[in-house]
Parts: structure tokens; sequence; C-alpha cells
């Protein structure tokens, strides 16, 4: 193995120990978001609903911290790993503090995995450093740089962040929307897709719901109006997209882009131009109607946290209907269908 692929099995891809890291924690911000709202009801169970609140709230860093650690360097970074994610969230270092820290713990404890290797490895050495040298060395090391170098700046950093999110109004928010969500659009959960949605959660985590509310709009839009269109022109569809049809309900309605992925496979110079228009329409009427949403849930199941149930529906009805309109309109009719 050459130096070059040494550095690139060692570090591995990027983006996958992040998507890791943050999926494991979209569940705990829906657990956070959907008992904040219930905690808002008077009754015997709020002090119940804002107690799980709370302490959901408090999870959400460490466990996208210790997720992203364990994608790098498995079950022997899980321990550090919930310790920074903890130490991160406790300096206030928000969403960026918490994939610096779950980073630099995930590389540290490898690091120290390899090295122990090179050293001839062992029962005894395995044992000292899963349970001595790891759970020591790496929060003095990751801690101390984390406390004395990164934390006073990022802390800096996420309150300009903060103020500048929840500043955005009129053009500039509606622009920004429009944005995010033709990236949203672009490659239907793919990479670009993901940088539009973590920018997304990042916001959602500062507290800028109106940011965030309008890229959960836009992740149902291809999909809902794929789960339409051929209902509308049924000679212009096959009849695999046609079954994928079906599956489509289902996914728009609960929000995934992924669900118009199997026609943009089929006719991809259609489809694809329809999803980035339909969803940058969907996000920047979402932001132009003000929508914000206390849960980072998207499309129909995500009415419980939104400010403007109506504006939020006309913006879902008037994207989906462009997108219908459009893509029934370029699309040709099948010439032979196997209706078998």
């Amino acid at each position: 193995m050459t130096k070059s692929e040494a550095v690139k099995d060692f570090f591995g891809d990027l983006s996958v120990h992040l998507k890791t890291g943050i999926s494991y924690m979209l569940p705990v911000i829906i657990i956070y978001a959907l008992f904040m709202v219930l905690s808002q009801i008077p009754g015997p169970t709020q002090e119940f609903f804002i107690l799980l609140s709370d302490v959901s709230k408090i999870m959400i860093i460490p466990v996208m911290t210790v997720f992203i650690a364990f994608s790098i360097a498995a079950k022997p970074a899980f321990a550090p790993a919930i310790i920074m994610g903890m130490m991160a969230d406790q300096l206030g270092m928000g969403f960026i503090g918490g994939l610096l820290v779950g980073l630099l713990t995930g590389y540290a404890v490898k690091l120290l995995i390899v090295l122990s290797g090179r050293l001839g490895g062992g029962q005894v050495t395995d044992f000292l450093v899963s349970l001595l040298i790891i759970p020591i060395f790496v929060p003095l090391v990751v801690g101390g740089l984390t406390y004395f170098i990164f934390a006073n700046p990022i802390v800096a950093m996420m309150d300009w962040l903060t103020i500048w999110l929840n500043g955005l109004s009129g053009t500039n928010a509606i622009l920004l929307a429009a944005i995010l969500g033709a990236m949203i659009g672009i490659d239907m959960g793919g990479p670009i897709n993901k940088i539009a949605f973590t920018f997304a959660v990042g916001a959602y985590t500062e507290g800028a719901y109106a940011i965030s509310a309008p890229v959960m709009v836009a992740v149902s839009i291809p999909t809902i109006a794929l789960a339409i269109a051929p209902l509308l022109a049924p000679k212009k569809y096959s009849f695999e997209e046609k079954m994928a049809q079906k599956s489509a309900v289902v996914m728009g309605a609960i929000g995934l882009t992924e669900g118009a992925i199997p026609f943009a496979v089929t006719d991809p110079l259609r489809v694809i131009p329809m999803s980035i228009i339909g969803c940058s329409l969907g996000a920047a009427l979402a932001a132009a109607f003000s929508i914000s949403n206390t849960v980072l849930i998207p499309s129909l199941i995500g009415l419980s946290g939104v400010n403007n149930i109506p504006m939020y529906l006309l913006a879902h009805a008037i994207a989906v209907t462009v997108c219908v309109v459009f893509i029934n309109l370029v699309k040709k009719e099948v010439v032979e269908e196997d209706e078998d």
C-alpha cells in the first residue's frame, strides 16, 4: 500500500462519517421537537413532556458526536465520544462544534489503534489501549484542544451564525430558501441534497426555524408530484413508472425525496429539471409566506409544529402543481407498454 493509499484508508470517506452522525441524531431531534410541542399543552402530563423534551435536547449533540466517531473508529470511540459530545454541548459549541469534536475523537482513537497495531498488538496491549489509554488519552488531548483552542472561536462563530440566520428576512430569506431547495432537488437524496439538508439541520439546532422549514417543504415536492402526475397523464408513463408511483404516494406523504429516483433514472432529462424547479419554488414560497416549523419533520406529518398550516399547505400545493404541469407537458407518450 502506497503512502497516499494509507492516508486515504485512514481517513475514509468523510461524508459517510458525517452522514452517519446526522442520521442517528435526527430521531433525537424529532423526539425533542415533538415533546416540546406537546409540553405547551397545559395538563397533568405537561411536566413529563417538558422533562422528555429537555433530556432529548441535551442528547442531540452528544449522539451526533458519538456516531461520527463510531463511524470512524468503531466501538473503542464510543466512550470518549460521549464525554466529548457532552463537553461540546456544555461549552455551547452547537452543531458545528459537535461535528468537529466527533471527527477529532474518532481519528484520535483510530490513530491509537493503528499505533498499537504497529507495536505488535496482543491481548495485553489491546486491553491496555481499549480500556486505559483511549479512555484517558483521548479526552485529555481532544478535550484540551477543544477547551483551550476551538471552543471560543466556534462559540463566537455560532453566535454570529445564529444572529445571521434569525436576521434573514424578505428577499435574503427567499433567495437562500430557493438555493437550498434547488440543492435538495438536484440529486434527490445524494451528496448535494445532504449538504442542503445538513445546513437546514444546523439552522434548526440554532432555533432558526424559518430557515429549516422551507427545506422541509422542498424535500417532499418531487415525490408528491410524481405520485400525482401519472394519474393525470397515464399514457406518458411506463408500467415501471406506474409501479414506482405507488411507493411515491407513501414516500411523498412522509417527505422522502428519494421516492422520485425511479422516475429520474428512467427519464433524467425531464424529471431532474422538474425536481429542481419544484423544490426551489416550494422552499421559496415557504420563506415568502414566513413559514416556520418547530419540528424537523417534512411534508404532511410535520404539520404539528407549523406556525401557519394553510400557507404551509399552499406552498406545497403550488409547487406540486407546477411540477405536475411541467412534467406532463414535456414527457412524451409511451410508445409501447407492457401491461403484464
